[in-house]
């Protein structure tokens, strides 16, 4: 999936090419969509921590402060990240894969510490004991092996 998303780098931040990728995938348990613009005053420090906090607002269990984390120390590697995509797989569950996809954009306001956060967030469960729903897969976005033993992959676009 993240290979098919990566090949065009030029629509790497368009959140309709990320959402229309994972609105693809076949026989979604259950999905939703949820979108929000929060204005927020923090200092230019919290921002990556912030953000880390939308990309992982639906994702349940242990593994969320971990998570959030890591993708807040990445962003505090760019400065004030201003748009990016953030796709989570987290297949804890041998039997599913929970997608979450957070498309942010951030703008700052007049003053350094103002900052307006627009967040579209796309949850979806994929079944994968149905054997249909796993060649749908492998035909759709190809063949891969596991991730390894973790139970979550994250990789994000700057």
């Amino acid at each position: 999936m993240i290979q098919k998303l990566s090949e065009d780098a030029s629509r790497n931040l368009d959140a309709r090419t990320w959402q229309n990728a994972v609105q693809m995938v076949p026989d979604q348990i259950e999905s939703a969509t949820t979108s929000q613009t929060v204005n927020c005053i923090m200092p230019l420090g919290g921002l990556p921590g912030n953000l880390a906090m939308f990309c992982t607002g639906a994702v349940s269990g242990s593994h969320r402060p971990t998570l959030a984390k890591s993708i807040g120390s990445y962003l505090g590697k760019f400065g004030k990240p201003t748009a990016f995509n953030c796709l989570i797989l987290d297949q804890s569950d041998t039997a599913e894969i929970h997608l979450y996809l957070t498309c942010l954009n951030v703008t700052e306001g007049r003053k350094s510490e103002k900052f307006s956060i627009s967040s579209t967030q796309l949850s979806a469960t994929l079944n994968l004991s149905n054997k249909q729903t796993q060649a749908t897969i492998t035909k759709v976005f190809g063949s891969f092996p596991a991730t390894s033993d973790q139970p979550f992959y994250l990789r994000m676009l700057n």
